[in-house]
């Protein structure tokens, strides 16, 4: 499986060879991520099959992408387990129970499951953005670095100044706004040493340190997405499904106008919402994860080696071989001489 999420990363960049490694778990952060946004559990089952079917090499014209196989699979899972926990099954057909929250009835509660989880995997990769600075600069350049302790004692804060308003108790606010102010001095220093100094740089470090904040903010509620996603991905099931059920009552034509309704419309939505799924994935995983993974980049591994010549004896026989070779060497040795 983590073959198959190697894409992911190498698309964003080489990973340096000092900095963690983040190829699986960026990889099952993503399918939860499309998950979230594709859950159906019919349309989940469906991506089951393509991967099946990429598996055994289906179609020929496609083989390349049969090494991807795992990726699809675990998309496809996790689009399927989202849609059990939705109750969606190629839309609210009633198939399935709903066991957590159904996404056209309790909105704001999926938003803030959806803010919620993006708050987690943005200190998360916080943490992750400290282990890396250290081990590429030093113990100082984790400390300053918008993306090691400096920027994470900023998000840490901003939390903590959130929590405040959202449950209303002032120690929150005195305990966030502290740590935050301390974390841009330490940002603020860190941004200043790479500037030229003077005047410049200190209006640069100022317009840095704003940017941090406003990042931080937009970052985390970026994964609003993931609900807004989801909510349509349900929203344009019920649409299907209520077009169906609104023609199979009307005769023998209008089932099979249903029918047409149901699996034109459900290939629609499986089209669209996996494409636009898949893409804002990718969206919140380079922006607002590997941002604060990453600050430089390395080179691909190539292994040095020596070239080989083959050489094959052409169909006169070993005596002709043999004499073409002797004539070949002959200028070559000459010119050497």
């Amino acid at each position: 499986m983590r073959r198959s999420f190697t894409p992911l990363v190498t698309t964003y960049g080489t990973v340096p060879y000092a900095d963690l490694d983040p190829t699986l778990p960026a990889g099952i952060v993503y399918v939860v991520m499309f998950g979230l946004m594709f859950g159906d559990a019919g349309h989940g089952l469906l991506l089951l099959a393509l991967a099946l079917v990429l598996r055994a090499g289906r179609p020929r014209r496609a083989a390349a992408l049969r090494p991807l196989w795992p990726f699809v699979a675990a998309a496809g899972l996790a689009a399927t387990l989202a849609g059990v926990a939705y109750g969606e099954f190629f839309g609210p057909t009633g198939v399935l129970p709903v066991l957590w929250l159904a996404p056209m009835e309790e909105p704001t509660r999926l938003l803030a499951a959806a803010v919620g989880l993006g708050a987690v995997l943005l200190a998360v990769a916080y943490g992750a953005g400290i282990v890396n600075r250290r081990r590429e600069g030093g113990p100082s350049a984790a400390l300053y670095a918008t993306s090691g302790v400096a920027g994470a004692a900023v998000y840490l804060g901003l939390a903590a100044l959130a929590g405040c308003v959202w449950l209303g108790q002032a120690a929150y606010g005195i305990v966030g706004a502290s740590v935050a102010a301390v974390g841009l001095g330490l940002a603020g220093v860190g941004v200043y040493a790479g500037t030229a100094g003077g005047a410049g740089g200190i209006v640069q470090t100022g317009v840095q340190l704003f940017d941090v904040v406003v990042r931080i903010g937009s970052n985390v509620v970026s994964f609003a997405r993931l609900a807004a996603f989801g909510l349509t991905h349900a929203a344009l099931g019920a649409v299907v499904w209520d077009g169906t059920t609104s023609l199979a009552d009307r005769g023998a034509a209008g089932v099979a106008a249903a029918v047409l309704i149901f699996l034109f419309g459900n290939a629609l939505a499986f089209a669209l919402e996996a494409l636009v799924a898949g893409v804002q994935a990718l969206r919140l995983e380079f922006y607002e994860l590997f941002s604060r993974l990453f600050e430089s980049e390395g080179r691909p591994f190539r292994p040095w080696h020596l070239p080989v010549l083959r050489l094959t004896a052409p169909a006169g026989g070993a005596e002709a071989s043999a004499a073409r070779a002797g004539a070949e060497r002959g200028p070559a040795r000459e010119e050497e001489v």
